[in-house]
């Protein structure tokens, strides 16, 4: 049998060629959670699979467009081997650093970035493993080649994350950041594309858009809106923060020059987990902002942006066993099952008329984010009420705007119905 050093140091001197799942099944701490894992055709797979998450049972998560929850398959990869580093580093014979799991920053990281090329249907060497959105997002913005009054257009619901790189980029080169109106809520795609084509000029070089908004849970038309910005030669990003693992992304249909995104969302993996794509035909114009010794290599151009420094290689062990975990459950059953309970969410309360809701009223525009507030309620109130009666945490999204509720894979049908009931208690 393996011992734990024998095991862990196999994983410092290979690319994993087992997955996290199948890891944890074959040494002396065999996981009862992989044991555990419900028959595809189990007609309880859900309450089954909940048993996967650690959340306390007298609490109800809502709030995962903010941060996600863990499967603790995920927690027990980080924890393996953030304690064999404080026991054992001194097995690291420090030989070859781009090859050994030991820290993070300097290696391509492949066999991840492939996994994420499935997911989201990309060439992986387009890929870079980044630290966050923001991360990401900076990296672009940074990095193409701007000047003096060109035009890069956003929106007014950018988070800021997406948005203030290119602040940074007006301030600095005197590059013009124009936001356009969307409303609140969204009534159709139609009226989004419309919006958004109206707006390009002969002087739009860059369009900036969330692929769903984080404010209000809508999915913009992003294969539209990249194609008319194609037409005009400009050059499209897309704010996937809030998108994998909440619905199918799909980058070649998309057709979008960059994508960036996370993993600590909708996907389960540990926080300081995200990425971004940019096309290989136009990564090639993209500077290198923090720059190693792989800052010039254009054979593998996601390489260079993942090279960043030392970074905590026990994280990544999390995204792997994170990503696993996700092709386990099933890429259309995970995204399925979230917008199931969205629409459960959505549909319930929609019989009160005292909701009044933020999320587009078109169905194939909404999965697991919901915006709503409650008649004579502020944000904040609705979500201690929540609290209050059912010990239930969505977010508050101010006085206005009322709470957004996410609904994932780990919540149940009768968690979202006793949140209606809570709503309809409320406003009586």
């Amino acid at each position: 049998m393996a011992t734990r050093r024998d095991l862990l140091k196999s994983i410092g001197i290979s690319t994993l060629a087992v997955s996290s799942l199948a890891l944890y099944a074959c040494g002396e701490t065999k996981s009862e959670l992989v044991e555990a894992m419900p028959d595809s055709d189990d007609p309880d797979y859900w309450n089954k699979l909940r048993r996967q998450f650690m959340l306390s049972s007298d609490k109800v998560f809502f709030n995962t467009g903010t941060v996600g929850v863990m499967p603790r398959v995920v927690v027990e990869a980080v924890s393996k081997h953030l304690n064999y580093m404080a026991t054992d580093v001194a097995d690291w014979a420090y030989k070859d650093d781009s090859k050994e799991k030991f820290i993070s920053g300097y290696q391509d990281l492949m066999y991840i970035r492939t996994k994420v090329g499935k997911i989201i249907n990309c060439d992986p060497k387009g890929i870079a493993l980044t630290d966050n959105v923001t991360n990401a997002m900076s990296y672009i913005a940074n990095g193409l080649d701007l000047k003096a009054g060109d035009e890069v257009i956003t929106s007014n619901q950018e988070h800021p994350g997406g948005r203030c790189s290119w602040e940074v980029r007006e301030k600095r080169d005197g590059v013009v950041l124009k936001q356009i109106e969307l409303p609140k809520p969204i009534q159709s795609p139609e009226e989004v594309l419309e919006i958004i084509i109206n707006s390009f000029t002969p002087k739009t070089k860059v369009l900036m858009l969330s692929h769903i908004i984080s404010g209000s849970g809508a999915i913009l038309p992003g294969k539209e809106i990249c194609a008319a910005a194609k037409a005009r030669g400009i050059f499209t990003i897309l704010d996937g923060a809030q998108t994998v693992g909440n619905i199918k992304v799909d980058i070649e249909e998309l057709g979008c020059d960059a994508y960036v995104g996370c993993f600590h969302k909708w996907v389960g993996a540990p926080t300081g987990t995200g990425f971004m794509y940019v096309n290989p035909e136009k990564i090639k114009e993209v500077w290198t902002t923090v720059a190693s010794a792989q800052w010039d290599n254009h054979e593998d151009e996601g390489y260079r942006f993942t090279q960043r420094g030392t970074g905590n290689f026990s994280i990544l062990f999390g995204l792997d066993a994170a990503l696993d975990f996700y092709f386990k459950v099933g890429h259309d059953r995970w995204t399925d099952r979230v917008k199931f309970l969205g629409d459960r969410l959505r549909n319930g309360l929609s019989q009160n008329k005292k909701v009044k809701f933020f999320h587009p009223k078109d169905p194939s525009m909404c999965a697991g984010l919901s915006v709503y507030n409650l008649e004579g309620f502020t944000g904040t109130q609705l979500q201690d009420a929540f609290w209050e009666k059912g010990r239930m945490r969505p977010r508050s999204v101010g006085d206005v705007f009322g709470v957004r509720h996410s609904t994932h894979i780990f919540n149940s049908a009768e968690e979202i119905d006793k949140a209606i009931d809570i709503v309809n208690q409320l406003s009586v």
